[in-house]
């Protein structure tokens, strides 16, 4: 293996970094995301539970229980929720203003998910760039090493050619797993997405329901 990459020239060193830090990405994102993931059902169940009981402090305790980027969302929506009731807003104002605070807290959430995801990209678009540019200037010395020597140099030829054959082989196996795992890791960030649209969806349907129609 050392062989190899040693036959790929001085280009091998920019793949090489490029590949630890798509590995490091990977495993960065997939700590944060088992971090993130919690049971949404209970969660949820656990909330409105004690929301229908009047008990929003048990339900807020609930969500830093579970903590993840659902159970932030909740949070900050019945933070809200609880302080309009302390001042006693019309139950109206409480339900426009509890649905604009998680709408806007959202995407906050959503880029702590995503960080350090457009560098997978950016490895998936730069190393297979690199492994061409190792083909070409494999090929390039192998020419000049049979315009110097002026004569078939096998040897010379083989080395450039080698080059050229490392480094592209180099790049796309690279590229390949970052653009995979950008998908695979995208694919999880838009299920935290619909599990954090459908919590808030069952909150606000409960404050509707529950509080604004008692109020007409």
């Amino acid at each position: 293996m050392l062989g190899h990459i040693l036959d790929g020239g001085a280009i091998m060193i920019p793949l090489l970094l490029l590949s630890v830090l798509a590995v490091a990405i990977i495993i960065d994102r997939a700590r944060a995301f088992r971090e993130a993931t919690v049971d949404t059902s209970k969660l949820q169940d656990g909330v409105i539970g004690n929301l229908e009981k009047g008990r929003v402090d048990e339900a807020i305790r609930e969500c830093e229980r579970f903590r993840g980027p659902v159970a932030a969302v909740l949070m900050v929506g019945l933070l809200k929720f609880r302080k309009l009731l302390q001042r006693e807003r019309p139950l109206a104002e409480i339900e426009a203003n509890v649905n604009k605070t998680m709408g806007d807290y959202a995407p906050h959430v959503i880029e702590a998910l995503e960080k350090r995801m457009n560098l997978l990209i950016m490895v998936g678009s730069v190393a297979p760039l690199l492994g061409m540019t190792g083909t070409v200037t494999g090929m390039i010395r192998s020419f000049q090493s049979l315009a110097g020597a002026g004569a078939l140099d096998a040897t010379a030829v083989s080395t450039g050619i080698a080059e050229a054959l490392v480094t592209t082989a180099a790049g796309l196996i690279i590229a390949i797993p970052a653009v995979v795992a950008h998908n695979m890791l995208s694919k999880r960030i838009d299920h935290f997405v619909l599990n954090i649209e459908e919590s808030a969806t069952r909150l606000m349907d409960l404050i509707t329901l529950d509080y604004v129609m008692e109020d007409k």
